[in-house]
């Protein structure tokens, strides 16, 4: 009796399937819709979901970094100047040598020297609150002039606590910076240069691709 009942089972299994198959090749454009449907909507909610987990990352990092920075406006100008030149023996060049300021109000000078025979000129300028609004433009200004004349540099980097890509001035502040060959380090990337320990790409030992001022480049 139960082998007649798993031979009459196996044949119903086999017919319903037909039937099945059958309903699904006669309906299969509406078949083909619905799995096309659950695919989009499994993936865009994929996507969504690891969006969010970036975006939450990204927040957590940004106000992490937004607190390492209020701690550098607390600082006096001695320890700014002290932690930049920190950060550029971490560069590990072959020489770094300061400057000190120099009676104004422009920042506190390095030459760095790297292992290839670059050099660069880098000011560490404290934010005086007129930096992001009227002076950052200026002293771009200022020590492009200076790389080759005063210091026989290649290349300069301005390195600073202000925010100088805000608004319309960021647009501004990188085509004077890159027409005088300096690089801007202002809030955000000095950020992530204490957080990370890495320095901006363009002053790692390995590349030092800071592109030359047109003055320097002319020579």
């Amino acid at each position: 009796m139960s082998v007649i009942l798993r031979v009459g089972a196996g044949i119903a299994a086999l017919i319903l399937g037909y039937l099945v198959l059958g309903f699904i090749a006669d309906h299969w454009a509406w078949f083909a819709s619905v799995a096309i449907l659950l695919g989009g909507t499994t993936l865009a909610g994929w996507f969504l979901f690891r969006s969010r987990g970036h975006e939450h990352r990204d927040r957590a990092l940004t106000a992490e970094r937004h607190a390492l920075m209020r701690d550098v406006d607390r600082m006096n100008i001695p320890d700014f100047d002290v932690m930049i030149g920190r950060l550029l023996v971490g560069l590990d060049a072959k020489r770094v040598k300061k400057f000190g300021h120099r009676k104004n109000d422009l920042g506190c000078n390095y030459v760095v020297t790297f292992s290839n025979g670059k050099r660069i000129i880098v000011r560490a300028k404290k934010d005086d609150r007129a930096m992001r609004s009227r002076n950052g433009n200026r002293h771009v200004q200022i020590l492009g002039g200076e790389i080759k004349p005063r210091w026989d540099c290649d290349a300069g980097v301005l390195i600073t606590n202000a925010n100088l890509h805000w608004m319309h001035h960021a647009s501004r502040n990188e085509a004077v910076a890159a027409q005088l060959g300096v690089l801007i380090v202002d809030r955000i990337r000095l950020a992530e240069w204490i957080e990370t320990g890495e320095a901006p790409v363009e002053l790692r030992p390995v590349r030092a691709a800071i592109p030359a001022s047109s003055a320097t480049a002319v020579q």
